[in-house]
């Protein structure tokens, strides 16, 4: 009996590592399982033949809309995750709504990584309350050792998105501090919403230096990322990375920041409290279910409050030392990969065993 992990799995996204990340759980945990993503089948017919073809028994989806046009109608039982944007975004459009709500009636589990998405949920669709499970995202890390960023960014500076024309990001060393943005392009993480703040910034203190890595998701926006940068100065946007070396980049960086519009759960903030490095983060409710302000990291509304927090970090060592030490604590106490391993486990069981 095989059990299929179905996700959008843009490479190097969020989205990938979540469910990269269960599916290496449910396999530990005794249970075959492939990933493939949305983007592998046509259309539903093309499902039903690759589910008779590797004796497919349960469905785990991440995402509600993104897999419920070929969830909806499927005959084997399934079970949702819900992502961020489909509860976050996807709600709001009438047709996108009605794909969810006929989805989430025919699914034998969902799983919410917070409470305030559990919450979100209900009042959608009050009447699957019995079905709900509250498991936060686990955490897992690849950092290695290296003496600088440009260490770790050398071997794709030659594949850089794009950089300021001054000509900043390219003698990095110890005295830079970098902020690390990690982000698709796409308008909900809003990566152009600090750049305009962050290059004025950067005109008063050379030392610092933005840098956004992440895979381009949508091609218009992207482009507009690009200009912007290119208009600017202390900015360089890369590629996505391996997250071996995100992960390093992030433990080099002096603080990671978050601008999203709407998060579900940000893996790279979680990722980043995992490391000891501070989280400086959009005061946004995803963000704000996982950090408390100036006790597990900082949040801002309004790109000036980002730059007065960034100063306030930069010039109060204890500060920086308190918020990462709590960070710390808190991931590992609710952020377990063994407990997100029990619990999908014990769900995928559940269905099979019915």
């Amino acid at each position: 009996m095989t059990t299929l992990l179905l996700a959008y799995c843009v490479p190097c996204s969020g989205n990938l590592v979540t469910a990269e990340r269960i599916r290496s759980f449910l396999e530990s945990g005794g249970h075959r399982c492939i990933r493939k993503c949305i983007s592998d089948f046509d259309g539903c017919k093309q499902l039903l033949e690759f589910i008779r073809n590797n004796d497919i028994r349960c469905i785990m989806g991440i995402n509600a809309y993104r897999t419920g046009h070929l969830l909806r109608d499927c005959p084997v039982p399934f079970g949702l995750v819900f992502g961020g944007t489909d509860l976050n975004e996807s709600t709001a459009i009438p047709e996108s709504m009605d794909l969810m709500t006929a989805t989430v009636n025919r699914a034998r589990f969902l799983v919410c990584f917070s409470k305030e998405i559990k919450q979100q949920a209900l009042k959608l669709w009050p009447h699957v309350v019995d079905k709900i499970h509250i498991q936060p995202q686990g955490v897992c890390t690849y950092a290695t050792s290296s003496s600088c960023p440009s260490d770790i960014l050398a071997p794709y500076r030659a594949a850089e998105f794009a950089s300021c024309s001054c000509g900043c990001t390219d003698d990095l060393n110890d005295s830079t501090k970098v902020f690390l943005l990690v982000c698709g392009l796409r308008p909900v993480k809003d990566p152009i919403y600090l750049l305009q703040v962050f290059s004025e910034w950067h005109k008063d203190d050379s030392r610092l230096l933005l840098i956004v890595v992440g895979p381009e998701m949508n091609h218009d926006y992207a482009r507009k990322v690009k200009d912007e940068i290119c208009r600017c100065v202390g900015i360089l946007l890369l590629p996505p990375i391996p997250q071996t070396d995100l992960h390093t980049l992030m433990l080099r960086s002096f603080a990671v920041v978050n601008s999203s519009v709407s998060e579900g759960m940000s893996g790279a903030i979680l990722e980043a409290m995992c490391l000891g490095v501070p989280v400086i983060a959009r005061n946004i409710a995803g963000n704000a279910a996982i950090i408390t302000h100036k006790e597990t990291g900082l949040l801002f509304n309004s790109p000036q409050e980002f730059v007065s927090e960034a100063k306030c970090l930069l010039g109060d060592a204890e500060l920086r030392k308190t918020i990462t030490a709590k960070a710390q604590d808190y991931v590992n106490t609710h952020h377990s990969g063994k407990a997100e391993k029990q619990t999908y486990c014990r769900l995928i069981s559940s269905v099979l065993l019915q």
